[in-house]
């Protein structure tokens, strides 16, 4: 009992508190986000993000990358920063409006 407690007490160490209906929980459509789904492809079980044209219009740990238009992603120096969100995701240098970003995209 004591080893499965630990094991749910490390699990939620490696999990951002920051991923939200907002920003990088799992969906399938645009109705299980606050605002759009990124789903399929470079997106494994689906991202929930907001729209943006610049960071400041992103939460503090992601960037605004230039993909469909502007959509937030985390930020990330390297793959083990994207663990929380699951198998798939990577750090990935991505274009992003004014140059290039670190982001967790799946890979």
């Amino acid at each position: 009992m004591a080893l499965a407690s630990l094991a749910v007490v490390l699990l939620a160490a490696c999990s951002s508190s920051d991923v939200s209906r907002s920003l990088g929980a799992e969906c399938t459509t645009n109705a299980d986000c606050s605002v759009k789904c990124l789903s399929g492809g470079p997106w494994p079980d689906g991202f929930c993000t907001t729209l943006c044209e610049s960071d400041d219009q992103c939460a503090s740990d992601a960037r605004c990358i230039s993909e469909q238009g502007g959509v937030c992603a985390f930020t990330c120096a390297q793959d083990p920063d994207c663990a929380f969100l699951g198998a798939g995701y990577k750090c990935m240098d991505v274009p992003a409006p004014g140059g290039m970003a670190m982001v967790c995209r799946g890979g």
